[in-house]
């Protein structure tokens, strides 16, 4: 069962995905506050100057977890852009009367499947080396 909170949070997340703005609007308190690894506490209007312009390139929001309590929660989810690319962030959410007051939001990593890496060097073989291959005879 959906706590209130949680359902905050959806809605959040599901105005990203369906590029309502107003839904957003609604649902931000006037003393918002955004940080992340680029943004350290800025305001409402600087968030919707820098930050909303992304929902036009994300497609899909994964929630895989929410904590919360109070009025606060916690969210791991997986999100997907519109060129497929998929990574892993968590956020810590603040709300108050209703409203979302504070975002805090922790980058995590790139979650496509790992594609494999070249060597870099090229495989050894003992005959390439033959003073090293000396001491190691077989």
């Amino acid at each position: 069962m959906n706590s209130p909170i949680a359902t905050l949070v959806r809605r959040y997340f599901s105005a990203y995905e369906t590029q309502d703005r107003t839904v957003l609007e609604d649902l931000l308190d006037e003393r918002f506050t955004f940080s992340s690894p680029l943004d350290d506490r800025i305001n409402r209007a600087a968030y919707f100057a820098r930050c909303w312009p992304n929902s036009r390139t994300l497609r899909r929001f994964t929630v895989e977890k929410i904590f919360d309590q109070g009025d606060e929660a916690f969210i791991r989810y997986e999100a997907e852009s519109s060129t497929g690319k998929k990574f892993c962030n968590t956020e810590w959410l603040r709300f108050q009367g209703g409203k979302l007051i504070e975002v805090q939001v922790y980058f995590g990593r790139d979650t496509r499947p790992a594609t494999p890496v070249p060597a870099l060097v090229p495989t050894v073989r003992m005959a390439d080396w033959p003073a090293t291959a000396a001491l190691f005879p077989r």
